[in-house]
C-alpha cells in the first residue's frame, strides 16, 4: 500500500490523534490505483473540531484488491483543565478587576430573581459595569460560569456528627432543601451536570463523616447519601414546578384544586378508581413543608430499618 508521506500524518504537539482503521470508504476501482490513492490522500478534507467547525485534517489513502480506500485522521484538541485547575489571574494582559467569586455572586443574584436564562455574560457584565468580552478572561465558557455558580450557591456549612444518625440526616436533608428553595435554578441545573468544585468536595467529606460511626461499608454509605440527596432534589423540583405554574397562571394550588374538583369527582363516581377515590376522600394534601416532612420520615424509616437497625453509632471513626 502506498500512502502519503508520514510527515503529513504527524499530529501537532497540542493535539490528540484518533485514527479508526475501520473508517474506510471505497472511492472506486480505476487504473493507476496507486496514483489515485496519492491524489485522494491530499484532498480528503472533513472532520470537525470540538466547536463544530469544519477543518482539513491529515488523511491517507491506499490500494487493496484493486480498490482505492481513503482514511481520515481526526485531530481532537486537548481539552482544557477544569476551571478549578486554571489560574484565576492570567500572567498576561492587564490586572483583573474582578474575581470568579464576584462574577458568580452577581450571576446568582440574577438567576435567583429572573431565572438561569437571564444569567448571561451580557447581563452580568452590565451589572458589574464592564464589557462582556472582559468576563471571558475569567470564565471562557457557559459551563465554567455554571460550575462556579453551582459551587458557590451550594456553599458549605459544617455539620458535626451528634451521634444520632437519624437526626443528623434530617438536618442534612432540611438544609439541602433550603438551599434549593433559595436558588430555584440550582436543583434542575445540578441534575444535568456533575460539578465537583471545592464546596462539593467539602460537603461530601462532611456527609461521609455523618455516617462514619456506623457499621456500614462504603457501598452502603453511598446508598444512604444518594437516596437522601436524590429524594430531596426530586421533591424540591416538584415543589418548584408547582410554584412556577401557579405564578405563570395566576392560580394558586387551592384555586386549582377547586377548579379540578368537578372533573375528579365525576371520574371517581364511575367506580373505576376505588383506591384513588379512597385516598382523595380520606385525606388532604398538605403544603410543601408537610409533604417534605412526611416523605423524609418514610425515607429515614427505611434507611433505619435497612442499614441502621443493628448498628451502634459511637461517633465518627478516622478514615483508613
Amino acid at each position: 500500500m502506498k500512502l502519503r508521506p508520514a510527515s503529513l500524518l504527524r499530529p501537532s504537539s497540542s493535539s490528540l490523534v484518533r485514527s479508526d482503521p475501520q473508517q474506510e470508504d471505497v472511492i472506486g476501482a480505476r487504473p493507476a490505483c496507486t496514483d489515485i490513492a496519492d491524489h485522494v490522500a491530499g484532498r480528503v478534507e472533513f472532520a470537525h473540531d470540538l466547536r463544530g467547525r469544519s477543518a482539513p485534517h491529515p488523511s491517507a489513502a491506499g490500494v487493496r484488491d484493486g480498490q482505492v480506500y481513503a482514511r481520515t485522521m481526526v485531530v481532537v484538541p486537548k481539552p482544557k483543565p477544569i476551571i478549578w485547575m486554571r489560574a484565576e489571574k492570567s500572567t498576561r494582559g492587564p490586572a483583573p478587576q474582578h474575581s470568579r467569586e464576584q462574577i458568580a455572586e452577581v450571576a446568582i443574584e440574577i438567576a435567583d430573581a429572573e431565572g438561569i436564562e437571564a444569567a448571561s455574560v451580557r447581563n452580568i457584565a452590565k451589572r458589574l459595569g464592564t464589557a462582556a468580552m472582559t468576563l471571558y478572561r475569567y470564565l471562557p465558557t457557559k459551563e465554567d460560569l455554571y460550575a462556579v455558580m453551582i459551587d458557590q450557591a451550594t456553599g458549605f456549612e459544617q455539620q458535626e456528627p451528634t451521634g444520632d444518625v437519624r437526626a443528623d440526616l434530617t438536618t442534612l436533608a432540611r438544609r439541602r432543601r433550603q438551599i434549593f428553595l433559595r436558588h430555584p435554578w440550582l436543583a434542575p441545573l445540578l441534575s444535568t451536570r456533575p460539578v465537583m468544585g471545592p464546596n462539593f468536595l467539602r460537603g461530601m467529606e462532611r456527609d461521609l463523616a455523618l455516617l462514619a460511626g456506623c457499621d456500614l461499608d462504603m457501598e452502603e454509605t453511598l446508598a444512604v447519601l444518594d437516596l437522601i440527596h436524590s429524594w430531596v432534589s426530586g421533591i424540591v423540583q416538584a415543589e418548584l414546578t408547582e410554584r412556577a405554574v401557579a405564578q405563570r397562571s395566576g392560580v394558586d394550588r387551592d384555586a386549582w384544586r377547586r377548579h379540578m374538583q368537578p372533573y375528579l369527582m365525576s371520574m371517581l363516581e364511575t367506580g373505576d378508581f376505588p383506591y384513588l377515590s379512597r385516598m382523595i376522600r380520606a385525606s388532604e394534601i398538605g403544603d410543601g413543608d408537610e409533604r417534605f416532612q412526611n416523605g423524609l420520615t418514610t425515607i429515614l424509616d427505611g434507611i433505619e430499618a435497612r442499614f441502621l437497625a443493628n448498628t451502634e453509632n459511637d461517633g465518627p471513626r478516622p478514615a483508613e
